[in-house]
């Protein structure tokens, strides 16, 4: 018999044991039910949870804080954090400390943090006092609302209550600290704690990494005892390389990472973070080589990875790999992250009416679009030029999917009129924003101007991008050109006076 068929006999002889008092006694002791939503914890049976539940309102018991507690946390593991919040409601006056754990840690794992760290508060007021495991996920709630204050009140009662170098609760609070972007603090409680765990080491260097703090990360990671570096450890670091644009270093890395004297092998997070590496040196071999490695160890079925590996290959230049990999993700498993990829993909080497379609294919899988996946849209509509397709799907935004368009999607608009020669409506569109128009707006007007020779518009822009990208010699070349083919001898010197004046040189012209 083979292991899975074992573990699913055991789990259903150790039901059927729990479930026998419940058949044969009149009136079951909440132990009883209480031992049962212990053992579903975790399993996924929210069906068999619910009849337990009502058989127990059936039979007019009423759960006490130690049988709620134990149900928070079945509900809660099984998907179904509503009917976790009711019951707690239902049971809160008298809410004990497991109680309050229970749903504290529900809230937080559920991104729910305001309600998270409202239930410690109440807990607080009601005199409960918190432990080693209440701290760690109301920590968790302060890191994702960065509420250093209130988070910096929670650091002083784990000192009260001499909590402070609990491994979960310091390894919390070092995390905390590191989320709010306070690293000194962070690296204080590292150096005072007298044994430290592997998270908190890791927790450090992923806060280094993202302040781009490079050197201090590598120090760390290089101070980690061999044999207590972890997956998350290794991974944190080529993570770190690929965000501070060093994809020599984290290449490097994964190649130690893969060598047959590590002990420490890739996950489907590592591969993940490898491949962004392969885009930015645009290395498409090193992209296939990390491609086949993951398909050996058997995570290229993994739907976030063959994202990625989409993701990649676009961008080293190989659409057709790109779908590939797309094609293989099951439909059901294709999501919004997916589907922004592709057609993104799509637009990047301008296929316009092939990312359209691929939206309504999402749009008809019953994805819900977001900012990003219009960013895609709108620049695939304006790189094909696509006028009409882009305008509706702009208009559509608000009226038809509730999105807010961003300074991004009015760029993409003024590119794609600017583009077809429309540039009057491209700058009234600009004039009529509800943000300040930026660099990348004035910089496609700009463009459009110089194709179609609208020397007014032109100026305009160009002026404007004096203002906002000062050192950008394009902006000033364009419209000094323009001037010389108007034969407008005097506006040419005076640019060139102005560059000279403020010390702007010429970029070099460079290919890859």
């Amino acid at each position: 018999m083979s292991m899975k068929w074992r573990n699913l006999t055991s789990q259903n002889s150790i039901l059927m044991a729990l479930l026998h008092p419940l058949r044969y006694q009149s009136t079951p002791s909440p132990s009883s039910y209480a031992a049962i939503f212990k053992f579903l914890t975790g399993l996924n049976l929210l069906k068999l949870g619910q009849q337990i539940h009502s058989h127990l309102i059936i039979r007019g018991l009423n759960p006490n804080s130690f049988l709620g507690a134990k149900m928070v946390a079945m509900y809660a593991s099984s998907g179904d954090i509503d009917s976790a919040i009711v019951l707690f409601d239902s049971i809160r006056q008298n809410a004990s400390i497991l109680l309050y754990n229970s749903i504290i840690r529900a809230c937080s794992l559920y991104g729910l943090s305001e309600k998270s760290v409202g239930i410690y508060l109440e807990m607080n007021s009601a005199g409960v006092p918190g432990d080693y495991f209440t701290f760690p996920f109301v920590l968790k709630s302060c890191a994702s609302l960065c509420n250093l204050g209130f988070g910096k009140s929670v650091h002083g009662k784990c000192l009260r209550s001499g909590l402070e170098f609990d491994f979960y609760v310091a390894t919390s609070l070092i995390d905390f600290y590191v989320k709010c972007g306070e690293l000194h603090d962070a690296h204080k409680l590292f150096d005072q704690m007298p044994v430290r765990d592997v998270a908190s080491w890791n927790a450090l260097i992923s806060g280094h990494m993202k302040n781009g703090m490079v050197h201090l990360a590598e120090d760390l990671f290089s101070r980690i005892p061999n044999n207590n570096k972890n997956i998350v450890s290794w991974t944190t670091m080529i993570s770190g390389y690929t965000q501070n644009s060093l994809p020599d270093q984290a290449l490097q890395l994964f190649d130690e990472m893969t060598t047959d004297l590590s002990n420490i092998k890739p996950n489907w997070v590592t591969i993940m973070s490898i491949l962004p590496a392969c885009s930015q040196s645009s290395s498409l071999d090193q992209g296939k080589k990390i491609h086949n490695y993951a398909t050996s160890i058997g995570l290229d079925s993994n739907p976030s990875v063959q994202t990625a590996l989409a993701a990649m290959y676009a961008k080293c230049g190989s659409l057709l790999d790109a779908q590939i990999c797309f094609q293989k993700i099951p439909q059901n498993r294709k999501n919004l992250v997916s589907w922004n990829t592709m057609i993104s993909a799509l637009a990047a080497h301008g296929y316009g009416i092939e990312s359209v379609s691929t939206f309504n294919d999402m749009v008809r899988a019953g994805v819900q679009p977001d900012a990003i996946t219009f960013t895609g849209l709108l620049s695939a509509c304006s790189h094909s030029g696509l006028v009409d397709i882009g305008l509706n799907y702009f208009n559509s935004m608000k009226i038809a999917y509730n999105i807010e368009p961003r300074h991004e999607h009015y760029a993409c608009i003024v590119d794609l009129l600017g583009r077809a020669g429309r540039l009057k409506e491209a700058y009234e569109l600009t004039l009529k924003m509800p943000m300040t128009p930026g660099a990348s707006i004035w910089g496609a007007l700009l463009s459009g101007s110089k194709n179609y020779r609208n020397l007014e518009i032109a100026e305009i822009s160009a002026k404007h991008l004096f203002v906002l990208e000062p050192e950008n010699s394009g902006s000033y070349v364009i419209l000094s050109n323009m001037y010389a083919e108007a034969g407008m001898w005097v506006e040419v010197n005076n640019l060139r006076d102005l560059v000279k004046a403020r010390g702007v040189e010429k970029n070099p012209g460079c290919s890859w």
